[in-house]
């Protein structure tokens, strides 16, 4: 269970920006934490409540890893990757106030064979579901029935060189 929090998370670090900060902001092993500014295209600015400094997800992430036997694999899922550009199309609708993430079996492990059996936290068998919703707490499909999926694993998709390339930050 608390692997599984960690996970989640993780989960929110990656996808903080996408919240417009009803949520307070978390407690983190910085002292005075500089609020970040994201200049948009309009030069509005907006405060990044949700955020937090890279020193505490750092501590999250590698405790993550670390519950993993702390060896990087490529059999343990580390993280996730979206298309930002998809990510982006997808929260342009402006009645979507929040994004519910949920985790899933992919469909490639559902359809070997592996279908409501535990992968634990397997490269290639999770992933993630994003479905925003509404201030009615209703659900916002992107034309009319889809939500959102195709997440890369990583391991075995992970980018190679920058520093994205690295687990932590």
């Amino acid at each position: 269970m608390k692997t599984k929090f960690t996970l989640l998370s993780l989960i929110i670090i990656i996808f903080a920006a996408c919240n417009n900060g009803d949520a307070p902001p978390q407690t983190s092993d910085t002292a005075a934490a500089p609020k970040m500014m994201f200049a948009e295209a309009d030069t509005t600015t907006d405060t990044c409540t949700s955020c937090i400094p890279k020193d505490s997800a750092n501590k999250m992430i590698s405790s993550y890893i670390t519950s993993l036997n702390g060896n990087p694999d490529d059999v343990n899922l580390y993280s996730l990757i979206i298309d930002a550009d998809q990510l982006r199309l997808y929260l342009s609708n402006t009645n979507i106030k929040h994004v519910k993430l949920m985790l899933a079996h992919t469909l490639e492990y559902i359809n070997s064979g592996h279908s409501g059996q535990n992968c634990g936290y397997k490269s290639g068998a999770l992933t993630l579901i994003i479905a925003g919703y509404d201030a009615s707490n209703n659900y916002v499909y992107y034309d009319a029935n889809m939500v959102m999926d195709h997440m890369l694993p990583c391991p075995s998709s992970c980018p190679s060189s920058g520093t994205a390339a690295n687990n932590t930050f």
